[in-house]
């Protein structure tokens, strides 16, 4: 339900909640945001890398997220477990060339390319087709692909009847893509995710915590920078982040992702240690 709509934003009502509706910002053309484009990234590598590309989309996949995961986790010279497929020679091989590929276009980086662009030829085909009409961006097409029948416990007529309605729905409300994604978010069931505010206070009581008890301990900062980044989510609106903002940014958020994963890995392992102990 839309109340006093006016030229720039509108107020909808999603679970019961009052959401801020945005005009979408007028987007630059993606060149690698279809299935042709990602193809043709594809293919280029497979010619640069015969002896190590395979021609099924299923093992490409597989052997393009181990690239994805290389510096996630640190080399195992531990002589368990099932022999890996490919070695780490050849996945830094892999890596190196697709950098190279994607470094003459975009400043995409792999992380992104096989996080994001590569489960395009997975969409199904009115996902992909809205996507490369142009009507939906990237992160709005793989919101739209999560309405999947499994997902949905139905079946696949009603999945592409919702995504249907979804997007007619999102593309005459001219909605920002967050707004898709609550929407999305709603007709699945799933739960809030934390409040920004909320964030922001976990983030203050570690750093105090840090630094009551060791005031030298420069590791609150990183807290404090969690909490600058916070703040800044709460109060910049999506349309005020230009594309040249999203190239400067998205580089750092992939290296942050990958050292913070690093450490719930390395916290993980300590904590089944002292399991088996």
């Amino acid at each position: 339900m839309f109340h006093s709509p006016s030229r720039f934003a509108r107020t909808l009502i999603v679970g019961g909640c009052p959401l801020k509706v945005t005009r979408r910002r007028t987007r630059r053309h993606d060149p690698l945001a279809s299935s042709e484009g990602v193809g043709r990234v594809l293919e280029q590598l497979r010619s640069s890398l015969p002896d190590l590309i395979p021609r099924s989309h299923k093992s490409l996949s597989s052997l393009l997220n181990s690239v994805r995961g290389l510096y996630m986790r640190q080399p195992s010279e531990t002589k368990r477990g099932r022999p890996a497929r490919y070695t780490r020679e050849q996945l830094l091989r892999v890596d190196s060339k697709l950098r190279e590929l994607l470094g003459r276009e975009t400043r995409i980086s792999v992380r992104s390319f096989v996080g994001q662009y590569l489960s395009i030829l997975d969409f199904t085909q009115d996902v992909r087709e809205a996507l490369e009409r142009g009507e939906v961006n990237l992160f709005e097409a793989h919101q739209l692909a999560r309405l999947t029948p499994t997902r949905l416990g139905g079946t696949e007529g009603e999945a592409r009847s919702l995504r249907k309605k979804l997007l007619e729905a999102h593309l005459l409300a001219q909605g920002s893509g967050t707004l898709l994604r609550a929407r999305v978010k709603e007709a699945l069931g799933e739960l809030r995710e934390p409040d920004p505010t909320e964030t922001e206070v976990v983030a203050v009581g570690k750093a105090d915590e840090l630094l009551e008890a060791d005031p030298l301990d420069a590791s609150h900062l990183f807290f404090e920078e969690l909490r600058m980044i916070s703040r800044a989510l709460r109060e910049i609106r999506p349309e005020e982040v230009t594309d040249e903002d999203l190239a400067e940014i998205m580089p750092a958020v992939d290296q942050i992702t990958l050292t913070l994963q690093k450490v719930v890995r390395r916290r993980e392992r300590g904590q089944a240690k002292i399991l088996r102990i």
